[in-house]
């Protein structure tokens, strides 16, 4: 069920764990495309587990590789949301699926809670084609440290190099902020 991916692992290094998106797995490009050399990504599938299940995985992914950053694609943005609150780590939401219909058991995520001082950031395309990004960005604005838009896009993200320049912005304020 359950297919790793790990780039340059050493915990003492600043390590980024990578949730993807319904119906995608540890290759996807939004993974690979993120440059920094130390990343972790576990293909999950969502469709076959439970909620719960997904949740201890998770939990347990964090535990193991104890992440400076989380980052999320879609469904994957969901997850690295709820996990930035749980665990109170800094997160990058990739086009986040906050309002997942695919499943009885997930539940809409507001981001208006997310005043604990957790550095929280997000990418998104506005052309996406998938996700109601409009209603994604109004949820997101005001209630993330940065929020980067691009105009055009879509869903699989069309400006990879973009995306991981606000992956790498992120380590930095945490860098700054350690």
């Amino acid at each position: 069920m359950y297919h790793a991916v790990s780039t340059g692992f050493d915990q003492e290094v600043n390590m980024i764990l990578f949730f993807h998106g319904l119906d995608s797995d540890n290759q996807t490009t939004k993974f690979t495309a993120i440059s920094h050399p130390h990343k972790y990504c576990e293909t999950v599938d969502y469709r076959c587990s439970d909620r719960e299940d997904i949740s201890r995985h998770y939990d347990e992914l964090i535990t193991r590789y104890s992440p400076v950053l989380l980052v999320g694609h879609s469904l994957g943005g969901y997850w690295a949301l709820v996990k930035s609150q749980q665990h109170g780590l800094p997160c990058v939401l990739v086009n986040p699926q906050l309002y997942p219909s695919f499943r009885a058991d997930y539940s809409e995520l507001e981001i208006a809670g997310c005043d604990d001082g957790v550095l929280r950031f997000a990418y998104l395309e506005l052309g996406d084609e998938v996700l109601d990004i409009q209603r994604i960005r109004r949820a997101l604005d005001g209630g993330v440290a940065e929020l980067y838009c691009a105009d055009g896009g879509h869903h699989r993200v069309a400006d990879l190099a973009r995306m991981d320049s606000v992956v790498r912005a992120a380590l930095e304020r945490i860098q700054q902020q350690g």
